[in-house]
């Protein structure tokens, strides 16, 4: 494990935008989808990214993933500049893309086939333990047919972290389920986070949830996204959904994203 930084020094940082731009062109048009932005994200840290519909959010995460390449800029994880997916970033979709002729407990193992030096029972044993972290033990032999929504989502999480990723990514992971399976998610994903202390890059256009989430806010324009505003979150943890502070930070979240400035990308 690795050593805490001293008191009063900054984390490292874990994911890094440098003026990154996204241009999307095809034969007839030329779309400028995101930035040029720049943005951290701290070892640990959980970055929640909310903007309007179609601003770029997703492609930025697509960015950091590996899944696309930036027109300009360089991202960067751990320093080392990122020219595809890897092992080291996990990404969870807002449907769980699950598997749905393995059972919840193969669908886990599955993603640690990337480890060819552990064994099967090595990897279905490291698939117990964070299904239990995610409150689905009990449930590893049911299908995916078999699940709820939220449980769905659970195993994608669980499945996403055992490889123990150095970055998550979430792309709306909770828009799809009802109000009552997401609140509980909130405290499942708050509660998960304190164990792991992966950093994540979360987006979702719900703000009452970002600040549910949130070591920081990131606030994103219309599209070609840029950084306007930058919201710190210290409230302590865990959060409850409807605490008042929660919905007072919310109220600012949505004022932001409301505000007509314009950040210069380099704000965060």
């Amino acid at each position: 494990m690795s050593a805490a930084p001293a008191a009063g020094a900054a984390a490292p940082a874990r994911i890094t935008l440098e003026g990154v731009a996204k241009r999307f062109v095809t034969a007839r048009t030329s779309v400028d989808a995101l930035g040029p932005l720049s943005l951290a994200a701290a070892e640990g840290e959980f970055v929640v990214l909310v903007g309007p519909s179609g601003c770029g959010k997703t492609t930025l995460l697509n960015l950091v993933a590996g899944f696309e390449t930036p027109s300009a800029g360089r991202v960067l994880v751990d320093g080392a500049a990122v020219a595809g997916p890897g092992p080291d970033r996990a990404m969870i979709f807002q449907e769980p893309a699950l598997f749905p002729w393995l059972t919840v407990l193969d669908n886990v193992a599955f993603g640690l086939r990337q480890h060819a030096h552990m064994a099967a029972a090595a990897r279905r044993e490291v698939a117990h333990e964070y299904l239990r972290l995610v409150h689905l033990d009990g449930f590893e032999r049911a299908f995916v047919h078999e699940l709820s929504g939220g449980m769905k989502q659970r195993a994608a999480l669980a499945r996403a972290l055992a490889p123990q990723p150095r970055a998550l990514l979430c792309d709306e992971p909770f828009g799809s389920l009802d109000a009552l399976t997401r609140e509980r998610l909130y405290a499942e994903l708050q509660e998960l986070h304190a164990v792991t202390r992966r950093t994540t890059l979360f987006v979702t256009h719900n703000t009452r949830e970002a600040a549910c989430l949130a070591d920081r806010v990131v606030v994103l324009s219309a599209r070609p996204a840029r950084i306007t505003s930058v919201l710190p979150v210290v409230l302590p943890r865990p959060r409850d959904f409807y605490d008042p502070h929660v919905s007072e930070l919310a109220r600012e979240i949505l004022a932001r994203l409301r505000g007509p400035a314009i950040g210069d990308g380099r704000d965060a």
